[in-house]
């Protein structure tokens, strides 16, 4: 492992952590069909930029579509996809194809293929073939439909030199992520018994996961992620407590926590702009809400195909971006876990539903009152897992392309139609981070330290994973 600039991780982030809460307390890019045939010619073809592998390129960003749309395979039709599970598949297959390129034009390290170089390899083949074989390992209900793309992608390259050895290499680096992930502890998707506690500030089982259809272990609900932190391996950080946020409102336990002032003034906030018929939320903060309710690794992994594209990376540069951004993700994810079922505290649509008997004669309750975007995720409050996905994304983009970043454009999938516009990653990591208080999810002071916890998250792995080879 190479040096990097954190010395004591969790010092650094609860040091940052900390320093939020005392604040507290007083165009989008080119899209990419994944059915659609691609445009790609075999070698290493320069452009007049100088460095562009112009069908390796291509090869990336169609692998990385495709790893996208065989998501949904992941669940059974009509369950919800925990976006914890979708980031290990995109991390699975940008980083094979990542580690498939540096196998045969070396410039990054690799993660996990550890084989011999072999220059003589295709190197489009070699990624189309690493992506192919990933996504369905990772996603085996995908298999149709992918290779049906990797047969319709492949047939432009049937006659070019290095084929079989692109094919071989391709092969290589996917069985090597692959076999590297094949007992990391997320097959059982991280779900176990729960029993919540039952003291001021503690989470609660949410509607309707507190209903009986839910009851899957006899403890009275449902939570998700519940043993993930505990049993699953990440990717880079050391371990899922590496950056654990502070406590809550840094009170010793729950029920001094909803006693803060802090507290009430987030308690206040979320009260009046969080609910359904919330008639103090604007327009625009009604947008920003459901606009950003969309899973989080789909959308920051459109957002870096955007700047990807705007900004003219080459192959290698797209091919690290979305293998860092989505080890970043997954990692983040796993830290968030950690820290949620480590404090355990409740959600907004409780707190106030609880209101009279939490301890804090300066909260009231409201009747009915229901998140703008129902239901409330079945998984404790603090810290923001959206914030964290979100903090870590924009950190290892701006790290990725440093210094190179133009405003920019996305979409949303959960707000067909709109589209929002941001001067920098940072700016769109601080309205993905206050959507959740506008949606009702949470507390203004989980979205702070959560954006932060991601900002810590991702600058270690930019800094720690894929770096730029000496030779």
């Amino acid at each position: 492992m190479r040096r990097h600039a954190w010395r004591s991780p969790h010092h650094v982030v609860s040091g940052l952590l900390v320093c939020a809460v005392a604040a507290c307390s007083d165009s989008t890019g080119t899209s990419f069909s994944p059915t659609a045939p691609l445009a790609l010619t075999a070698g290493l073809h320069r452009t007049s930029a100088g460095n562009e592998l112009v069908s390796v390129t291509a090869a990336v960003r169609a692998g990385n579509a495709q790893a996208i749309a065989a998501a949904p395979a992941l669940v059974p039709p009509g369950v919800p996809l925990a976006p914890f599970v979708e980031a290990r598949l995109y991390a699975i297959a940008n980083v094979a194809m990542h580690d498939a390129l540096n196998a045969v034009a070396p410039r990054y390290d690799r993660y996990a293929d550890a084989g011999p170089l072999v220059r003589e390899a295709d190197a489009t083949v070699a990624v189309l073939t690493a992506a192919r074989d990933a996504i369905v390992g990772a996603s085996p209900g995908a298999t149709a439909a992918v290779d049906a793309w990797y047969t319709n992608a492949m047939l432009p390259l049937a006659s070019v030199n290095g084929r079989a050895a692109g094919v071989a290499v391709g092969r290589r680096a996917a069985a090597a992520i692959l076999a590297r992930r094949a007992s990391d502890g997320t097959a059982g998707g991280g779900v176990a018994p729960f029993v919540p506690l039952s003291g001021a500030g503690d989470y609660r089982f949410t509607f309707p996961f507190n209903t009986p259809g839910f009851d899957f272990f006899g403890t009275g609900g449902f939570v998700d992620g519940s043993a993930w932190a505990s049993s699953v391996t990440p990717f880079v950080i050391r371990s899922a407590s590496q950056f654990r946020a502070p406590r809550p409102y840094l009170a010793i336990n729950n029920s001094d926590a909803v006693r803060t002032r802090a507290y009430t003034r987030d308690y206040d906030e979320v009260q009046r702009l969080g609910c359904d018929g919330c008639a103090a939320r604007s327009t625009t903060q009604t947008e920003i809400a459901k606009f950003w309710v969309e899973s989080s690794p789909a959308a920051w992994n459109r957002i870096a195909r955007t700047i990807a594209d705007q900004e003219n990376l080459s192959a290698h540069e797209t091919a690290r971006l979305f293998a860092l951004l989505q080890l970043g993700q997954f990692d983040a994810y796993t830290t968030s876990l950690e820290s949620k079922y480590h404090y355990r505290f409740w959600r907004p649509v409780s707190a106030v539903e609880l209101a009279t008997t939490d301890g804090n004669d300066a909260t009231a309750t409201t009747a009915g009152w229901q998140v703008l975007v129902f239901p409330t995720p079945p998984i404790p409050e603090y810290p923001s897992a959206h914030a964290t996905a979100g903090g870590s994304a924009a950190a290892i983009i701006e790290s990725v392309v440093r210094g190179r970043i133009g405003p920019f454009s996305t979409t949303s999938t959960s707000l067909p139609g709109a589209t929002r516009h941001f001067g920098s990653v940072a700016q769109a990591a601080r309205e993905n981070a206050d959507s959740r208080v506008y949606v009702g999810y949470h507390f203004r002071h989980a979205t702070d330290v959560g954006l932060l916890q991601g900002w810590a998250v991702g600058w270690y792995v930019a800094r720690t994973a894929l770096q730029r080879r000496d030779d």
